[in-house]
């Protein structure tokens, strides 16, 4: 009779049906079979997506307890490594870094002439990480040295462990604080990158791409003398990760993201760019949960006050939302268009009355620039709105038109017109008929 399979169930029964197989299987008679059920009960629990994680992992110790004493490591030594790697990994994601360093430590004595690389190197792997975070930075450059050794680089998954092997052996090289550390760093961002298939696997595309511009970001502190250029070359870095990890898709990465490259845009200084490090710590607060990111909520809003103390003697009384209508004025049409696209989509998302507070605010920055300034803004605002639902699009029009009602005369009939001018440059045939006439059913006369 063949033994059970949880294959194809959901993660629920199929833990089920683990615990019923194992059950099942009497310990003396059949200790291996025993092992091997205990340590799939045991990956089964660690990767349950549903319910508490920790206790999910102290499920799976007690699992991986019972597999380790069913496989004796003078007979099965390569199930017993297995056994205690994977305990390890569950010790390190529960925080007790020591007891998984002697795991990993155990299991990859185990593996040693075994013919076994591919999991060597994995344990490996695993070794350097809690190295790391234990802050071993030079025994973790060890371990992966190693691991590097043994990856398969002929295999998809060897190459995918191979890239992941070199960022982390450059985050423990960077973790060791000096100049040659980050430099050494780079020098591992770079191989991963040149070995990685982004279309394979995009999250550690982006994951290296930001690794790297933390590093370039770091070495223009010791290196005075190219702090620009570093810096520079930390803000592409980033911008390209940022094309990986969008918000939808990687929300916590983008908003990392987005602060490192806020410090860049500092580093590089300017009006300019201290606005659009503003910005990049709008977008960072506008995706932390300061309940569930506290710290990294607390350090975000710090950065931001920094900017905006730095702003307020050149632009006294003006607000983030006038900083940034003054920065997308005055940018290429590329980065203006881009910008205001990433704004409008965080800000139609809000909840309606958010929403509308929110676009108000915007609208309230662009009526504080110019005719000719504005013009550009708007017209750029409506390309982004002829891609979006109409309520959508009706929603900021609006904001718009009443941004502008609360003007003076003047500057009114000066908005206005940039207003008028920018419907009938950026738009064509229907869609500038629809736009004029719901103006008008606001009460917009054209000038």
């Amino acid at each position: 009779m063949s033994e059970p399979s949880a294959v194809g169930l959901d993660p629920v029964e199929a833990i089920a049906a683990l615990e019923a197989e194992l059950a099942a299987i009497p310990a003396r008679q059949r200790p291996r079979d025993r092992g091997a059920a205990a340590y799939r009960l045991g990956m089964a629990y660690a990767e349950a997506p549903a319910g508490d994680a920790g206790d999910n992992l102290r499920r799976a110790l007690v699992c991986y307890s019972v597999a380790a004493e069913a496989f004796d490591p003078r007979f099965d030594p390569v199930e017993h490594a297995r056994t205690l790697n994977a305990a390890g990994a569950a010790h390190r994601h529960l925080g007790d870094r020591a007891q998984a360093v002697r795991l990993f430590e155990r299991a990859a004595a185990l593996l040693e002439g075994r013919e076994r690389a591919e999991e060597l190197a994995s344990v490996l792997n695993n070794l350097g990480l809690v190295q790391t975070e234990l802050g071993e930075p030079a025994e973790a450059v060890s371990s992966f040295d190693r691991a590097l050794e043994l990856f398969n680089a002929e295999t998809a998954q060897g190459r995918r462990s191979r890239v992941a092997a070199l960022h982390n052996r450059g985050l423990a090289h960077a973790a060791i604080g000096t100049e040659q550390g980050l430099e050494a760093a780079l020098g591992d961002y770079q191989a991963a990158l040149g070995e990685l298939d982004p279309q394979e696997a995009p999250y550690h595309h982006g994951l290296v791409l930001h690794s790297k511009g933390v590093a370039l970001s770091s070495l223009a502190h010791f290196q005075p003398d190219r702090e620009r250029s570093r810096s520079e070359a930390a803000l592409s870095a980033f911008a390209e990760s940022l094309a990986v990890f969008a918000p939808d898709n990687f929300p916590f990465q983008h908003a990392v993201a987005k602060y490192n490259q806020g410090l860049a845009y500092v580093a590089v200084g300017g009006d300019d760019n201290l606005r659009r490090a503003l910005a990049a710590f709008e977008d960072t607060l506008a995706i932390l949960d300061p309940r569930l990111h506290s710290d990294s909520w607390k350090l975000a809003y710090a950065k931001l006050s920094e900017v905006e103390a730095r702003l307020a003697p050149v632009y006294p009384g003006l607000t983030r939302a006038g900083h940034f209508a003054a920065l997308v004025a005055g940018c290429d049409a590329d980065e203006r268009l881009a910008l205001i696209r990433e704004r409008l989509s965080r800000l139609l998302l809000l909840p309606g009355p958010r929403m509308a507070a929110s676009l108000a605010e915007w609208a309230q920055g662009v009526v504080r620039l110019d005719r000719e300034a504005a013009r550009r803004v708007i017209e750029s605002e409506l390309a982004v709105l002829m891609l979006v639902p109409n309520d959508a699009l009706e929603a900021v029009l609006r904001a718009q038109f009443e941004a502008q009602q609360q003007l003076e005369p003047e500057p009114k009939e000066a908005l206005d017109w940039a207003l008028d001018d920018a419907v009938g440059w950026a738009l064509n045939g229907p869609q500038r008929v629809f736009v004029r006439d719901f103006l008008y059913s606001l009460g917009f006369e054209r000038p």
